[in-house]
């Protein structure tokens, strides 16, 4: 059997002051992860994810206004998605941006090709394209529900 050395007083106050360091620098960074100073793994992982969102909702053939013709799927009508494209237009409108309307719109489509119906709707309405109109006002951040809610969608 090995005996472990025993620690002289010298010896135990360095190894004390060390740990203390190592305690010191992991709380400094944290602190200058949560001011954004430098990222940590955390915010990372949630750029990417947000990088990935806005490449998904930029690349998503569901927003172009023709898609949904020819098509067979579960139709959410003309009036809804005159409807759903005024509430776009409202919450895209004017000062700042009205995610949460955005998001509960989204979310009460029966499928992603409604996405399609309601893009014509707007661009029959306004002129506009929805798509470019959802890149030009959310951000990276907000862009990540809006892809959740899309995602979580059926197909048709």
């Amino acid at each position: 059997m090995t005996k472990i050395p025993e620690l002289k007083t010298g010896q135990m106050i360095t190894l004390a002051y060390f740990i203390g360091i190592l305690v010191i620098l992991f709380i400094v960074y944290k602190l200058l992860g949560k001011v954004g100073i430098i990222k940590t793994s955390a915010k990372r992982k949630a750029e990417a994810a947000s990088e990935q969102a806005v490449e998904s909702l930029r690349s998503d053939d569901y927003f172009n206004p023709a898609y949904y013709k020819g098509k067979q799927f579960k139709s959410i009508g003309a009036n809804a998605a005159n409807l759903y494209a005024q509430y776009l237009h409202e919450a895209l409108s004017g000062v700042g941006t009205d995610e949460e309307l955005i998001y509960s719109t989204f979310g009460k489509l029966y499928n992603k090709t409604n996405i399609s119906e309601v893009a014509a709707s707007y661009f029959l309405q306004y002129g506009k394209d929805l798509q470019a109109g959802l890149l030009d006002d959310l951000n990276k951040k907000e862009a990540v529900p809006l892809m959740d809610i899309i995602n979580n969608l059926p197909e048709r």
